[in-house]
């Protein structure tokens, strides 16, 4: 009786180390962020973290007339900003005239087939967000937005 309670005590841990050899050489380590230099090459053993991101509201909202409608129909946007940087948000407010024309004239080309699918609505933010960020860059040399984020979005 001893020798089998034994013999099964062995079964099992043997067991217990294939099922823990087999997780440790098939498991992936998570890779470490390191810092890296203006060279491209990693910088000593600093981790990288992520700064918070920060918002901006473009208030007031955005209202436009949509083409091509037979009556006369508005769309009114609110939009949000997300960056990670310190300055991007001074700036914004330095050219918020230009942004702001230039969204738009974006927004005022829209019919309301073209903002239909919240796919169509995932590429105007797109489009605003590479909008905004043509403007920093061409005012100022340099962008920083990260996420346009429509808070309000209304059709009428």
């Amino acid at each position: 009786m001893n020798k089998k309670i034994i013999i099964i005590a062995v079964g099992v841990v043997v067991l217990i180390a294939a099922a823990g050899g087999t997780w440790f050489f098939m498991h992936e380590a998570e890779p470490v962020p390191v810092a890296v230099g203006a060279d491209g090459k990693p910088v000593g053993d600093a981790v990288i973290t992520k700064k918070e991101p920060m918002y901006f509201s473009m208030a007031p909202s955005f209202v436009v007339n949509l083409q091509n409608e037979r009556g006369i129909r508005f769309l009114m946007v609110e939009i949000d900003l997300m960056s990670r940087k310190d300055d991007v948000f001074s700036r914004i407010e330095q050219y918020e005239p230009r942004i702001r024309n230039d969204l738009l004239m974006l927004f005022s080309k829209l019919d309301r087939d073209a903002i239909a699918t919240a796919e169509q609505r995932q590429g105007l933010q797109s489009e605003a967000l590479v909008a905004i960020n043509k403007v920093l860059t061409s005012e100022s040399g340099k962008d920083g937005v990260e996420a346009v984020y429509f808070t309000k979005f209304v059709i009428q």
